[in-house]
């Protein structure tokens, strides 16, 4: 391996995809009939949706070297994310003809199956995926595949399904990212469907009172009270996720600031209830949120004043409160907010390079910057109590944190108006209701209880 190889696959697994390209791009210069500079070359593209790039980096890694299981998963990725299923399953096979232990073509032809309506053999494929030992997988992504696992399981619908854009696996599953042998991912609590206990208030107040590092995971259905859209708002008047997917973007940059403009709506959006709240919550470790309206931060203010120390925050997806260029990572220094509304042509363009601005948050076929993964993970780690609020857990890799927490004993407290996808195979407590109308209740109850 190079020395441009080496620093390019380190900035890769450090979540600097403009960086590595760079250097990948040097190495392969270098070392042209390099397979695996050609592999990691085309992992930077991908995570920039470059989709085309990254095919055809991956073809030619594969003519170097014809048994590199890992660029044929990748290329059956690729099919996934293109929605073409057949072309899919016969690259993650050839993959698996060729590592058969390779736990992650088994996991991803497991989801291919799946959506061609192939039940018994997607199930029997994620099974198998799980199988400790050399090549496990790493512990995240093992809750992951427990999670569609306990899906595919307690869906008995037939037949296949439209394979949406965004439900292809995620291209960090393929940095070759191998499980430590101390942190062998635990088994599931189940397969088989489950119930959330319901409790009010006032009762997950009682289960709570004895937590000392309360930890809350948010959201979009926390900010509802704020004035915000939902996701699932958002996608009864847009092509749901691919509207803001990273390929869609490379394609119709202008479609993801329409989406921000109707996410914003018009006027000023304020902490509510929910938020301020949360801000009062006694013993309160920190916030792992999945929405960049900034506003948790906003209600420490509020409620403590600004010199007052928060608990971390820790925004997995992003903010809107930052911009940057997609191609020269240029920062001008400006809020997303200040762009809409304006007579700024869309996509606004970097005064640098001309290339399109975006907001700073993840787009569907990118990945959480690994630093905020191991800040969440680390909270996860040290909680004794898990507050899940206003989110359907089904966006990866959020929906592996409560998974995480139980394995480790933690309860896990939801509150929603029904019950997420998590309770198919966890033990939680569900506390129905509005956000903004819930959780001041329990906070109340809590507090007066210290």
């Amino acid at each position: 391996m190079n020395e441009p190889h080496t620093r390019g696959l380190a900035l890769l697994r450090a979540g600097h995809e403009h960086e590595a390209a760079s250097y990948l791009r040097e190495a392969v210069c270098l070392s042209p009939d390099d397979a695996r500079a050609r592999y990691h070359l085309a992992l930077a593209h991908r995570l920039r949706g470059e989709l085309t790039e990254a095919r055809a980096e991956l073809l030619a890694a594969l003519e170097l070297e014809p048994t590199l299981a890992p660029a044929c998963a990748q290329l059956g990725s690729l099919a996934l994310v293109a929605g073409e299923l057949q072309e899919a399953m016969s690259w993650l096979s050839r993959a698996l003809a060729t590592h058969p232990g390779h736990r992650i073509s088994r996991y991803q032809l497991g989801v291919a199956l799946r959506f061609a309506g192939h039940r018994t053999e997607a199930i029997s494929l994620l099974r198998s995926s799980l199988e400790p030992g050399s090549g496990a997988l790493p512990p995240v992504l093992a809750q992951r595949v427990r999670g569609q696992l306990a899906d595919a399981v307690n869906d008995l619908a037939l037949g296949a399904r439209p394979l949406a854009q965004c439900a292809a696996p995620l291209v960090t599953e393929l940095l070759e990212e191998q499980a430590p042998p101390s942190e062998e991912a635990p088994l599931p609590e189940s397969d088989g469907e489950r119930e959330s206990r319901v409790a009010t208030p006032l009762e997950a107040a009682h289960l709570l009172a004895g937590a000392r590092s309360i930890l809350a995971l948010t959201g979009s259905g926390i900010s509802v009270g704020s004035g915000l859209a939902t996701r699932k708002e958002l996608w009864q008047r847009w092509d749901r996720d691919a509207a803001v997917s990273v390929f869609k973007f490379r394609e119709a940059p202008e479609v993801l600031w329409e989406v921000i403009a109707d996410f914003l709506g018009e006027g000023q959006h304020r902490p509510n209830a929910a938020h301020l709240a949360l801000a009062e919550c006694p013993d309160l470790l920190g916030i792992v949120t999945q929405n960049v309206d900034g506003l948790h931060q906003e209600a420490h203010r509020e409620v403590h004043g600004e010199p007052a120390p928060m608990p971390p925050v820790v925004e997995l997806h992003g903010t809107l409160l930052e911009t940057r260029c997609h191609d020269c990572n240029t920062r001008p220094g400006r809020t997303a907010g200040s762009y809409v509304g304006t007579t700024t042509p869309r996509p606004p363009r970097c005064e640098r390079c001309n290339g399109p601005l975006r907001p700073d948050v993840v787009l569907f076929g990118e990945r959480v910057a690994p630093e905020r993964m191991s800040q969440a993970l680390e909270l996860v780690r040290r909680c004794d109590a898990l507050l899940v609020v206003g989110t359907a857990m089904d966006v990866a890799p959020a929906s592996e944190l409560p998974r995480i927490a139980r394995a480790n004993g933690v309860p896990v407290v939801e509150l929603k108006r029904t019950a997420s996808r998590l309770s198919r195979s966890l033990d939680t407590v569900l506390v129905p209701g509005e956000a903004d109308a819930v959780l001041p209740e329990l906070i109340q109850a809590l507090r007066r209880m210290r």
